[in-house]
């Protein structure tokens, strides 16, 4: 009964220690694996993070060039005459600017579902 169990236990004791010695030998080493993995991530992802980054930095530009007014881009492309009107040129900007930032959220949430 008793030494029956206990030797059933000390063998499903080494079969559970061997198995997760060869799990840990299976898999690759930690923080050497981890970095590995995210560097290959970075390099899936570099031009899409490129491409936000140039999205980001063109939104913001684009926002602080807008007067508050309708001055600033606006006032500018309206004495260029590009647009027939002030507002037909703070209109392209805003869609622009629209545009810009759906873009930005969409390569966010890209580069999310991927991680």
């Amino acid at each position: 009964g008793g030494l029956e169990e206990g030797r059933k236990g000390a063998e499903a004791g080494r079969v559970v220690a061997a198995s997760a010695a060869a799990a840990a030998a299976a898999a690759p080493a930690g923080p050497a694996f981890a970095a590995a993995q995210e560097m290959a991530q970075v390099a899936v992802n570099g031009p899409l993070e490129t491409a936000r980054v140039v999205i980001a930095v063109a939104c913001v530009a684009l926002i602080l060039f807008q007067g508050p007014k309708g001055d600033g881009v606006v006032n500018s492309l309206n004495e260029k005459r590009v647009f027939g009107s002030a507002s037909e040129a703070k209109s392209a900007v805003d869609y622009i600017t629209a545009g810009l930032i759906g873009g930005f959220i969409v390569l966010s949430a890209v580069l999310a579902a991927q991680q």
